[in-house]
């Protein structure tokens, strides 16, 4: 066995590796004194090393399946003793592949269902914390404690989280709680690009709240969604990613989506750019897996997964809305919050539907006008409200 062979694992992979699991299995001295070398040798893998450990102790154990301490016993000792009949190294592998694949089995299944099983320490904070937030200010939010409310004059800001330190394009505005949760508000009419202590980033859109920890720590990486975001998750199969929303739950590793969940809207979109993801919405309801180009489309209650053009429906980031056969009502939601401005229409509206692409980087006036050239409609501008009519 060469030292080198384990550069870039994590403790997922340190969990598949036989060595590892013999190693942990029987706790034989030559094997102690291996491991020791690798982590001399290499001293960057001791924390996964550690962690892989850490998981194999307190995850995988034969009696959560239900086999009760006398049976494990007597296989364990029957297997030792296959082993012991054999003094070659090489049948000593051999006996124990199988074995190790047994315990494989076991430590992804129950590290899964740990991560699975475990409360929410996130929607618990949600639940039981209430900000006093202003929902009247034009300014973006950032609560980064009940006591500490940062606000953001500017339209469209960068925020990240350093390791000591928050900061708003580039300066930094108060010391990092690793402990602690955000929660950041984005009204109608700006938008944001947030980067989460993992390095994972969200283009955040407008009328869109996000709460999330300061810093991810445990076996997995949590965060809330009500309204819109794209996202692009940095891969870590040991802490698998996952965005709570008010209905679904979508799981990832590392890849980018954008999903769609306004609370006021009554349905949720999940649109897969690259990679992989998983959406969940009970333990009664059989996960939906996606692949890029499809979209998860939830709506009281009823599910459907549809192949779509990603860029209509990521375009957004960039400063373009796309419609496709949309009621002109909705249209006029979207442009409200993008714009962050109040447009009122007749209930006539509803009954329109438009098909085209906008350019939200013109003035609100203007894309208004331009409607009126493809719909039966006026607009006027009164006391500070756009007004929209059938004629």
């Amino acid at each position: 066995m060469r030292k080198n062979k384990y550069q870039g694992y994590r403790a997922i992979d340190f969990l598949k590796d036989e060595d590892f699991l013999r190693w942990n299995f029987f706790k034989e001295e030559n094997d102690n004194t291996y491991w020791k070398n690798v982590m001399e040798m290499s001293p960057e893998l001791t924390p996964s090393i550690e962690k892989a450990i850490l998981l194999y102790n307190t995850q995988v154990r034969l009696n959560d399946y239900s086999l009760a301490p006398e049976v494990i016993e007597s296989h364990y000792t029957i297997f030792y003793q296959h082993v012991q009949q054999h003094r070659k190294r090489r049948s000593l592998y051999i006996w124990f592949s199988a074995i190790a694949s047994l315990l494989l089995l076991f430590a992804i299944t129950l590290i899964y269902q740990h991560s699975k099983e475990q409360p929410s320490e996130l929607l618990e904070f949600v639940k039981a914390t209430s900000f006093s937030k202003d929902t009247i200010s034009k300014d973006i939010q950032l609560l980064v404690s009940s006591e500490e409310i940062i606000r953001i004059e500017e339209k469209e800001p960068t925020i990240s989280y350093h390791s000591d330190s928050i900061r708003v394009t580039g300066k930094s505005v108060a010391d990092l709680n690793a402990s602690g949760y955000s929660r950041l508000i984005i009204p109608k009419g700006k938008r944001t690009r947030l980067t989460l202590s993992d390095g994972s980033t969200l283009h955040v859109n407008s009328g869109t709240e996000v709460i999330y920890p300061n810093r991810f720590t445990g076996n997995r990486r949590e965060i809330y969604v009500n309204g819109e975001a794209f996202l692009e998750v940095t891969p870590d199969a040991d802490q698998p990613f996952m965005v709570k929303t008010r209905d679904i739950e979508i799981r990832v590793l590392g890849t980018k989506f954008n999903v769609q969940a306004y609370e006021e809207d009554h349905d949720i979109q999940v649109v897969l750019v690259s990679g992989a993801v998983q959406v969940i919405t009970d333990k009664d309801t059989p996960k939906t897996k996606l692949i890029p180009s499809q979209m998860y489309h939830y709506k009281e209650g009823q599910a459907s997964v549809t192949t779509v053009d990603i860029e209509k429906h990521i375009s957004w980031i960039h400063g373009i809305l796309y419609a496709e056969d949309e009621r002109l009502d909705v249209l006029m939601t979207k442009l409200s919050r993008y714009y962050g401005e109040e447009i009122m229409y007749d209930e006539n509206v509803v009954n329109q539907r438009c098909s085209g692409k906008i350019d939200l980087k013109n003035d609100l006036r203007e894309v208004l006008n331009g409607l009126t050239f493809s719909f039966p409609i006026e607009t006027e501008y009164e006391n500070g409200i756009f007004k929209v009519r059938t004629k």
